[in-house]
């Protein structure tokens, strides 16, 4: 297995690279520097598991940090109010240093469920719902750290093969690591995917986030802008698709339209035949579109 510092070399190198791709497809630096960030700590924290005291207080403390860092962002973020994010990260920091280290403590072994790939997407789900920003930049965020979590599980995987001598050889660790569960300890690979799918139906259901995914949809039954609609009318007017009709008291300021065509009829206009702002065609997957028969133009 890896020492502390070839895992922390990989797992830096691994951010750096994270970050380069977030960087290229879009994402701000800030958000590129947390993901590379949290994709080189999580290269030690399958390590808070470990049997020798070192390793372990070295992993504690780190996540501690983290933690105090990451709850008192949301905080903030979320309620606005800079004393309770301060108390809060006091409060995770704490929670994380004594609760949760004498729990790993008394209940996990040294490669066991800690040391898996089911882990790794439970603590990118855990990132996920402490993170700041937009959905997009949250995933990011989460996907670093499984990245970085499985950059140690990985390393620990290749010096499991001892290539020193004459032949390979393979240790008996070889597959304590990189593993998606572990027939000895079927209690708490029943309690790990429980909780990978009970954050993961969190996450979807959550409103910020269906709203966020949901805001940029338009949907069909939504009214176009004015001036698209303005646009369309003439169009459809001077091609002779459409009769204008005197205004009355019900008519809206721009226009109104007596819907009479459906997809496919044959007075229809193509998608292509529309002016560029109308041209919905490969936005919606469909090659017509329904016109109102009866525009009024003012």
């Amino acid at each position: 297995m890896g020492n502390f510092k070839q895992h922390i070399t990989c797992s830096t190198a691994t951010g750096i690279a994270v970050g380069g791709i977030a960087y290229h497809f879009g994402f701000s630096p800030q958000v590129c520097a947390v993901s590379a960030g949290l994709c080189s700590f999580a290269g030690m924290l399958p390590d808070i598991d470990s049997d020798t005291s070192k390793s372990f207080q070295e992993c504690i403390y780190l996540t501690a940090g983290i933690g105090c860092i990451l709850t008192a962002s949301r905080l903030r973020h979320h309620f606005g109010d800079p004393d309770l994010a301060l108390l809060g990260g006091a409060f995770m920091f704490l929670f994380i240093r004594f609760v949760v280290a004498m729990w790993i403590k008394k209940v996990t072994t040294h490669r066991g469920m800690i040391h898996s790939i089911p882990m790794a997407i439970l603590a990118g789900e855990l990132v996920f719902f402490v993170v700041t920003g937009s959905v997009a930049e949250r995933l990011v965020k989460a996907a670093a750290l499984t990245i970085g979590f499985l950059s140690h599980l990985i390393l620990d995987e290749v010096y499991s093969i001892d290539s020193t001598g004459a032949t390979l050889r393979v240790k008996k660790s070889f597959g304590t690591a990189l593993k998606w569960t572990n027939p000895k300890k079927q209690g708490s690979v029943t309690l790990l995917y429980s909780l990978i799918v009970l954050f993961g139906f969190a996450a979807f259901s959550n409103p910020e986030v269906m709203e966020q995914l949901n805001g940029g949809v338009q949907m069909a039954e939504q009214s176009l802008p004015q001036d698209i609609l303005r646009e369309a009318a003439e169009f459809l007017v001077q091609q002779g698709k459409t009769t204008p009709v005197a205004p009355s008291s019900a008519t809206p300021p721009v226009l109104s339209a007596l819907p009479m065509f459906l997809p496919g009829d044959s007075g229809t206009p193509l998608a292509s035949e529309l002016p560029p702002a109308m041209q919905f065609g490969n936005d919606w997957n469909r090659n017509t579109l329904p016109q109102p028969a009866a525009i009024v133009v003012q």
